[in-house]
């Protein structure tokens, strides 16, 4: 008897051991909450406090020590050289190749940010995609009467060949500090959505100004 009942409890200890693994395992793979994309212009900024007019209505958003703040400088397009990464947005060509519409060149600290050649998310429909990917050649080239520079952009499960006509938005973004974000500017924040409601800006893009 006393037999069993030791077999019995080492059995009990074993299966509490392996349940408590078992959720610590799970807290450890548990998923971050999905990030909310906010955009708009800046309606305020005052503390932490960030207002921001979206298509939606005016977002509160808190914004911490720990906020990244990056800000697009436009630069030449001749100043796009190998190694940076970029997001391209562009139009499949009867050739094959893609025509650029916007380049967006990452600061390096965003480097694999989204990493692809997909449709483009905001307008699926237009036939325009998004490709975030490594610019591995550079060729000055005239095509028809675009004369540009044909960038060979590389990504995981492919590649692509963009042209980027001189007359383009081009766009460089550095990481810099709050004094960035003025009443009036377009951002994009990607925010944490907290227990109680509220947003909490993980990141927060001081757009160019619109040519």
């Amino acid at each position: 008897m006393k037999y069993r009942r030791k077999i019995l409890s080492r059995l009990v200890l074993a299966l509490s051991l392996v349940l408590g693994f078992t959720r610590l395992a799970d807290a450890q793979v548990a998923p971050a909450a999905n990030p909310t994309n906010v955009s708009g212009k800046v309606v305020s900024f005052k503390g932490p406090e960030l207002i921001v007019a979206s298509a939606n209505g005016d977002v509160k958003i808190t914004v911490g020590d720990k906020t990244v703040i990056r800000g697009e400088v436009p630069i030449k397009f001749s100043e796009i050289t190998s190694g940076m990464y970029v997001g391209a947005t562009a139009t499949k060509q009867p050739d094959g190749t893609f025509l650029a519409s916007q380049i967006n060149i990452f600061s390096e600290d965003q480097r694999g940010t989204g990493e692809g050649h997909r449709p483009l998310g905001s307008a699926p429909q237009s036939g325009a995609t998004m490709t975030n990917a490594n610019v591995e050649r550079v060729e000055d080239v005239t095509v028809g009467e675009v004369k540009g520079r044909l960038l060979n952009l590389k990504y995981k499960d492919g590649e692509v060949n963009v042209l980027v006509p001189p007359n383009i938005p081009i766009n460089k973004r550095v990481v810099g500090d709050r004094s960035l974000i003025k009443t009036g500017s377009e951002v994009s924040v990607t925010a944490t959505k907290e227990a109680d409601g509220s947003l909490s800006a993980r990141q927060i893009t001081v757009r160019a100004p619109k040519r």
